[in-house]
């Protein structure tokens, strides 16, 4: 199952506080929002590749939701992005993408 930028979005404006309960998201928000998502989708394109951005797969929406408000927070409030926390944030979508070990020894086929 996978969740669509507009979803992205009002998670997003949800971490930051600028949702509220009830009510639309004004036009400034959504646009400042949004216009992040690319972005950041394209700077984590290294680590995983997502082709659609109305398709985020769910087990990974929450991470990059929190990044895309770490680079869209401080769009309101005029300061720059935390850099440190946003590749604390990269490090745990790596953890979350990486393939489990097996633990089994490898068979080699020698040719």
């Amino acid at each position: 199952m996978s969740k669509t930028a507009d979803d992205l979005v009002y998670e997003v404006a949800s971490i930051l506080g600028k949702a509220v309960a009830g009510e639309a998201l004004g036009q400034p928000e959504y646009e400042t929002i949004d216009g992040k998502i690319d972005g950041v989708l394209s700077r984590i394109s290294k680590i995983v590749y997502i082709g659609d951005r109305d398709e985020i797969p769910e087990e990974l929406f929450d991470n990059i939701a929190l990044i895309v408000a770490a680079f869209a927070g401080p769009k309101f409030s005029n300061e720059k992005p935390d850099m440190s926390y946003v590749r604390m944030l990269e490090a745990d979508l790596r953890y979350l993408v990486a393939i489990e070990p097996s633990y089994q020894p490898v068979k080699a086929v020698y040719y």
